[in-house]
């Protein structure tokens, strides 16, 4: 055999090694611009549903302020109604255009237009419906918006301004009360169903191209395997956090507390065990934005994230569940042991100093509910505990209520 012959497999071997390489190389690139892909899905999906619930409490919040500013004449509601009804106005924007104003790029499915276009949702028409009633009513739209009004609300001439706020009232209590809340609760649901569809998506073709990589590399090079999978771990690890965790307090997100608790809660009620639940909301949170700026209230939250989770014991679940608002499962606790321990919580941050504002205070409200033992417990268990916590933060913040029925 000639040295040309003896060369000619080598040439082979070298020409399939590196296009073996070759191949990793594409496939590990294809890999890496897919887990981007889907981090920055997951991130704009997470901003999607983050401004769609917001949009929940601004028109519970519009509907409170209407009330304040109509029925209890107070004056200082007009601005922050007509601020609430703005943010409201261009989150639903970003919503339906998708721009990228509010940190949104995707444009709506055809399933969540059905529900902000089409009867019997029109989501989109009651929106605007709602926003206009509150200009109507702060008097930012209408006969008379361009003066200041001198009269309290209600006591305008018959048939003029009196009669088009008392509608615009009646159409935001009505609203806010029994149409659009549970209507944005559905539109919550179909974003977060439509995020879900957009990464398991994305998994299942990250699966796929993980298949065809760790072929080639058993077939050429186990030892360029070893670091390439390490890096995909960290990728999925990353991936399945930013699914289940929240970025900023580190602590549960509302959908996975939920799928934990409610497996604690099923746990509970076999073992035959007493559950409690803790909401709890950091007192005066707009303030801090309002006056430290964002920033600020974002260590808030972080500093928050960190001492609750030092707070819990063993088999204790914790999440964040909406903007400032936290929920806490004791297993194997009563209400005596739930107000005990939300109380050793609330000292403990009220005793804390605010990282970088040594000198401001901060404190937390607290309602605590036992978990009954039926098959909604913990939801009914979320929603006794939140009308505590509103009852704690009525009755002067900074302390913790039982609900009534404990």
């Amino acid at each position: 055999m000639t040295r040309a012959d003896d060369s000619l497999p080598t040439r082979r071997l070298t020409v399939a090694y590196v296009a073996a390489l070759s191949l990793i190389a594409l496939l590990s690139g294809s890999v890496h611009l897919l887990l981007d892909h889907v981090i920055a899905q997951q991130r704009d999906s997470g901003t999607i549903i983050n401004v769609a619930g917001r949009q929940r409490m601004l028109s519970q919040r519009i509907g409170l302020l209407a009330r304040d500013f109509y029925e209890g004449h107070d004056e200082a509601a007009r601005v922050p109604l007509l601020q609430a009804a703005a943010t409201m106005e261009r989150a639903h924007r970003a919503l339906l255009g998708g721009t990228g104003d509010m940190g949104i790029t995707h444009s709506l499915s055809d399933a969540a237009r059905t529900l902000y276009f089409s009867p019997p949702a029109d989501l989109d028409r009651r929106t605007r419906d709602l926003v206009l009633a509150a200009r109507i009513l702060a008097g930012a739209e209408g006969p008379r918006a361009e003066g200041p009004r001198t009269e309290a609300p209600g006591t305008e001439g018959p048939g003029g301004t009196a009669d088009l706020r008392a509608r615009a009232f009646a159409d935001i209590r009505d609203q806010t009360r029994d149409v659009i809340m549970p209507m944005l609760d559905q539109a919550v649901r179909q974003f977060e169903t439509e995020a879900t569809e957009r990464i398991e998506g994305l998994r299942r073709a990250q699966q796929g191209v993980l298949a065809i990589l760790l072929t080639t590399l058993l077939a050429e090079a186990v030892f360029i395997f070893r670091p390439l999978v390490g890096r995909l771990k960290t990728y999925a690890g990353r991936l399945y956090d930013m699914a289940t965790r929240d970025v900023l307090t580190g602590l549960p997100n509302r959908r996975h507390f939920l799928e934990m608790g409610e497996r604690e809660v099923r746990r509970g009620r076999e073992a035959g065990q007493p559950q409690a639940l803790l909401m709890i909301d950091i007192d005066h949170f707009k303030a801090i934005n309002d006056t430290l700026g964002h920033a600020a209230g974002d260590r808030v939250l972080s500093q928050f994230g960190r001492l609750l989770q030092g707070w819990l014991r063993a088999g204790e679940v914790a999440g964040r569940i909406g903007g400032e608002e936290f929920a806490v499962l004791l297993p194997d606790a009563d209400t005596v042991d739930a107000a005990a321990r939300a109380e050793t919580l609330r000292r403990a941050v009220e005793a804390a100093p605010i990282n970088g504002h040594a000198t401001l205070a901060w404190t937390v409200s607290i309602g605590a509910a036992r978990v009954s033992g039926g098959a909604d417990g913990l939801a009914d268990a979320l929603r006794r505990a939140d009308l505590a916590l509103y009852a704690a933060k009525a009755a002067g913040r900074n302390r913790v209520h039982l609900s009534a029925d404990s």
